[in-house]
């Protein structure tokens, strides 16, 4: 049956009033509220999932000037042993242990006062959990980050009761780093900067992950951490 000339303009009027409702959905400024599945999108980085080769492990860890300042690599980037990626006691290598690499750093040209950086890559998921529970399961007194470290973050101050030594695990995917300040590159009481080296080399992972160049630095990450 044709439609009248009113209610043809009825429905053109509605059209128009939906038409603009969506449009300022759209707009930047406007107060729609994104779903959660969209908020933590853009909250989570992309977690470790990939196999990644030695090669792209070894070129995660950060080299001269990629660090904190005032820290310098002591050596070179090595093949880690799977005792780094185990509980403290534990003998053989973790469930799921695939490969992971290390690098240390001298803090002003002294061995006294170093860096340590750990990576340890994982069959699953579930196999990086358990690592890093056991891992964290050594140290005493947990804090957070300032902002989370992958999908799970502790940092540790003087962990166990040793002076001047600061402690940071993280897992991303089946991926887990550690990160050890000691001495007075442990900086007392600030977890800043094992912070820093943490997030730093977990960037590096994604960017090599994603085929990008890697560019994150120890140096950039603190000075994100320092202005918030």
């Amino acid at each position: 049956m044709p439609r009248s000339p009113l209610a043809l303009a009825c429905i053109a009027v509605l059209a128009t009033v939906a038409l603009a409702a969506c449009s300022a959905d759209e707009e930047p400024g406007s107060a729609k509220k994104h779903s959660g599945a969209e908020n933590a999108g853009r909250a989570v980085a992309k977690p470790i999932t990939e196999d990644l080769p030695q090669g792209a492990i070894t070129q995660a860890l950060m080299g001269d000037g990629e660090a904190l300042p005032e820290y310098s690599l002591h050596g070179d980037k090595s093949v880690m042993d799977t005792v780094y990626c185990n509980a403290q006691d534990a003998k053989g290598a973790p469930k799921g242990w695939v490969r992971g690499g290390d690098a240390s750093y001298e803090y002003q040209g002294s061995t006294l006062n170093m860096a340590h950086v750990y990576i340890c890559l994982l069959d699953s998921p579930a196999d990086a959990h358990a690592v890093y529970t056991a891992m964290k399961g050594s140290e005493d007194k947990p804090r957070k980050p300032s902002k989370p470290i992958g999908d799970e973050s502790a940092l540790f101050v003087n962990p166990n009761g040793t002076e001047d030594y600061i402690t940071g695990i993280s897992r991303s995917g089946k991926a887990v780093i550690e990160v050890r300040l000691s001495g007075g590159a442990g900086a007392g009481e600030d977890p800043t900067g094992t912070e820093a080296m943490l997030a730093a080399t977990l960037k590096r992972l994604q960017q090599v992950q994603d085929g990008k160049p890697v560019t994150a630095t120890a140096a950039q990450e603190k000075a994100a951490v320092a202005g918030r």
